[in-house]
């Protein structure tokens, strides 16, 4: 169980989020939910809806980290752990897509696969070498029942 001193009880019970400024937080969260799908709609290039999709969604997260996890008025070491693991996690997302980009460029999936090759059968039905007479019955190119019986 974790003991709190008088003077950090006191500055924990000053910086208490009331419940006004999380239902202001959370509508501006669904204004900008709503901004990213009005984005979307736009006649704009791709790589402007993914800028526009990114710039909101960054600013979506930073204020969920600062309200809602209340990072605001938190403790410095708290703050520490929290840029260590987002720069940890920013360093894993560049080498996933680094690794994606300098693939064999037939692994990609951006690369649309090869054309169908078309194998039509001989005139026969049969490919080469084949007839429509099974193996073992008289009249085919094999050996007939009997003469495998003699080999």
């Amino acid at each position: 169980m974790a003991t709190t001193t008088p003077h950090a009880a006191a500055a924990h019970a000053k910086h208490e989020t009331g419940p006004s400024r999380l239902v202001l937080n959370w509508l501006v969260l669904c204004g900008l939910t709503f901004a990213t799908f009005g984005f979307s709609q736009l006649p704009i290039s791709p790589g402007m809806h993914l800028a526009a999709a990114l710039t909101i969604s960054t600013v979506k997260v930073v204020l969920v980290v600062l309200i809602f996890m209340h990072l605001w008025h938190g403790e410095g070491i708290n703050r520490i752990v929290f840029v260590t693991s987002f720069v940890f996690l920013l360093l894993l997302m560049f080498f996933v897509m680094a690794d994606v980009v300098t693939r064999f460029p037939l692994s990609n999936s951006r690369i649309p696969p090869m054309p169908q090759v078309d194998q039509k059968m001989m005139p026969s039905g049969m490919p080469p070498g084949m007839s429509n007479v099974p193996q073992g019955h008289s009249g085919g190119p094999g050996p007939s029942s009997g003469e495998a019986g003699k080999q």
